[in-house]
């Protein structure tokens, strides 16, 4: 039972760095196709042919000045966006691969139901 909780733990984890390696990857040859599109650079400089490009935006979403609504409960504003990335990342588990370990028989269903939990991060974050 041990070595299941183990292996299933492992193959989600590979699961989560492997989605955002991936995501990753896909806005930085999304950033290069609409630089070469309207003729700029782009991520071209950042880094050996633009791999830093995601690092850096990463870093300059988490030092941007953060404004925050006078009237607001705190705890909801800063943590539904966590929680939707909690949810977005719970439902990359569902998806068949030929690497996972996760047998799940109504994944369809589930994922319906999971996406639905978007909405309410939302309606906390306005």
């Amino acid at each position: 039972m041990l070595i299941y909780l183990v292996r299933l733990f492992f193959s989600y984890l590979f699961l989560v760095v492997g989605v955002l390696i991936r995501v990753a990857f896909i806005v930085l040859f999304e950033r290069k196709i609409l630089g070469y599109i309207q003729i700029r650079k782009g991520p071209n400089k950042v880094g050996f042919t633009g791999i830093l490009q995601s690092f850096g935006d990463a870093i300059k979403l988490f030092i941007k000045e953060q404004t925050i609504p006078t009237f607001s409960n705190i705890f909801p504003f800063y943590f539904a966006p966590v929680f939707s990335l909690f949810i977005i990342i719970f439902l990359w588990g569902v998806i068949p691969l030929s690497c996972s370990f996760i047998n799940f028989n109504l994944g369809g269903l589930f994922f319906f139901c999971c996406t639905s939990f978007g909405v309410y991060t939302l309606i906390a974050r306005g």
